[in-house]
């Protein structure tokens, strides 16, 4: 299993997880909200140490791999609970019934 593949169903209780399709979600979210602390601590860093380049790469590097990776896999499963919940399904322009 690779960090970001979804299993086909739950090994605990057989849901079948064919329904579950959060695309790019995660990327988007963590571009948008869990790594701007990450960004905002390097350019304060920078703004106010003017540190040496390898200050950065031994700093500012780590911290913005752990905001952007780090929240990957949990925001993800997120999204796959709320398309659950809320039984989203692909757009379809006639209901079945």
């Amino acid at each position: 299993m690779g960090f970001l593949t979804i299993r086909d169903r739950c090994p605990v209780c057989g849901l079948d997880y064919s329904y579950a399709d959060p695309a790019d979600g995660p990327a988007v979210f963590v571009q948008l909200f869990a790594c701007l602390p990450g960004v905002v601590f390097t350019l304060m860093l920078q703004i106010l140490a003017d540190p040496a380049w390898w200050v950065h790469v031994v700093v500012s590097l780590p911290v913005l791999l752990v905001s952007t990776v780090l929240p990957l896999r949990p925001i993800k499963g997120w999204l796959v609970a709320s398309q659950f919940y809320f039984k989203a399904r692909e757009g379809r322009l006639v209901r079945e019934e």
